[in-house]
């Protein structure tokens, strides 16, 4: 069961995650693997979504070692953070480092859904695990 998660995680890097409206070249889509590579400089912009990915491998690791009841909350706190993108929509990001461009984003794509229930599955299956 616990492989559900890393599937959904995969299946989501792959995936359009992210649609910006970017005040110099217009729309653009960012796909999922992408949004991994570059999401934890959002921290720069107050957008703290992907810190949700370190707590999740923490989780995953713990369930590795048969820990179920602290990877499910490890899992929690992972979907909690990720649930912080939601705000992010529509609020002004700069654009570049000299903020002589602003971008937003303007919606969640199918890429960021699958990632959130990825994060989801993890403390699913490890408390379901934990109550066996």
């Amino acid at each position: 069961m616990l492989l559900i998660s890393p599937v959904l995680f995969a299946i989501a890097c792959c995936l359009p995650a992210l649609e910006f409206k970017n005040s110099s070249t217009g729309n653009d889509v960012m796909l999922g693997l992408r949004a991994l590579a570059v999401g934890w400089s959002g921290i720069f912009a107050a957008v703290f979504g992907w810190y949700a990915n370190p707590f999740w491998a923490l989780g995953l690791l713990l369930a590795a070692l048969r820990q179920s009841k602290a990877a499910g909350v490890a899992g929690l706190v992972a979907l909690a953070i990720a649930a912080t993108t939601f705000a992010d929509i529509g609020r002004e990001l700069p654009g570049d480092e000299g903020g002589v461009t602003h971008t937003a984003i303007i919606r969640l794509l199918p890429g960021c859904y699958v990632w959130m229930a990825a994060l989801a599955a993890l403390p699913a299956t490890a408390l379901l695990r934990a109550t066996k």
